[in-house]
């Protein structure tokens, strides 16, 4: 019984109810907002605008440094192998 009462305190108990209660109205308003932007072909592009914003984490600089390198690898491999190189210069 002891065992009991350290996990079923009004406290405890309250945070328990509002963590479901959070995670169940998340849910309801994720399935409203995919409802509606499926309606409208702008609500799409507005969804689709704000889902990157929905990240949890960002991405490490390491990553984006890796990124950078791989490609640079592959612009001098495909000058080594005699393509011209590509018109746009944000490549």
């Amino acid at each position: 019984m002891d065992l009991l009462q350290n996990y079923a305190s009004p406290a405890a108990l309250f945070l328990y109810a509002a963590v479901v209660a959070g995670i169940v109205l998340l849910c309801c308003l994720m399935a409203k907002l995919i409802r509606w932007a499926k309606r409208r072909p702008a609500g799409a592009y507005f969804f689709l605008a704000l889902l990157p914003l929905l990240s949890l984490f960002p991405i490490p600089p390491a990553e984006i440094k890796k990124l950078q390198q791989i490609k640079q690898e592959q612009v001098k491999r495909k000058q080594e192998a005699g393509e011209p190189p590509p018109n746009d210069p944000s490549v």
